[in-house]
């Protein structure tokens, strides 16, 4: 599902009022949460395309500050469409993770050794041996 260039501006609109410019970091549209940042999310969740198309539907011709205000109010799920597009957007584009220092998802090795056996925490439990009921 492809988005026009005027729903994709209103829809940067809408999302500068969740994530506004600030000093040293990017507005959502300076990142370009409306242009890649919509092609990437739909790319890895289509399945938002429709919400995000309804709740454009519903800011046509409204100020973007009144529309997220009342979604917020008064219509939970398009705010929350909304939200999390506007997030995921602006943090999947590589300027605003280098700004923050969050170098994305990372894989890390895990520890073999549980650190809950430390300190003898578990040590009674361990010595009391299982303790259960027989299901019949």
């Amino acid at each position: 599902m492809s988005f026009t260039p005027a729903e994709r501006e209103l829809l940067a609109q809408l999302a500068d009022v969740l994530i506004p410019p600030a000093e040293g970091h990017l507005s959502a549209s300076a990142a370009g949460v409306a242009a890649a940042g919509l092609d990437a999310v739909l790319e890895t969740c289509p399945e938002m395309a429709a919400g995000l198309r309804e709740l454009l539907g519903k800011a046509v011709g409204r100020s973007a500050a009144d529309a997220v205000a009342d979604f917020r109010k008064n219509d939970a799920a398009a705010f929350g469409i909304l939200a999390e597009f506007a997030a995921g957007a602006y943090f999947m584009n590589p300027a605003v993770r280098q700004t923050i220092a969050y170098e994305g998802q990372t894989a890390r090795a895990i520890d073999p050794r549980p650190d809950y056996l430390d300190d003898g925490l578990l040590d009674s439990v361990i010595a009391r041996g299982p303790v259960y009921r027989p299901t019949p």
